[in-house]
């Protein structure tokens, strides 16, 4: 496997887990406080995970050449 497939699937890896720890911390912070500003952060936190499970793979892909042909 190339290294930067390699990359990518450390990257798909590490995205996973930030995925779910950042969609648990939405999900007990929306149901301990539910107030507005609450609901907004949340909603906050669960498009960053999003966008954590987007971007951590491409980034693994650019940078894993980089660690491992070296």
């Amino acid at each position: 496997m190339s290294p930067a497939m390699t990359g990518a699937w450390i990257g798909a890896g590490l995205g996973l887990v930030s995925f779910a720890v950042l969609r648990y911390v939405a999900g007990k912070l929306e149901t301990e406080r539910p107030k507005p500003e609450q609901k907004r952060s949340a909603a906050v936190i669960r498009f960053a995970a999003l966008v954590d499970l987007m971007l951590f793979p491409i980034l693994g892909y650019v940078i894993g050449p980089m660690v491992l042909d070296a």
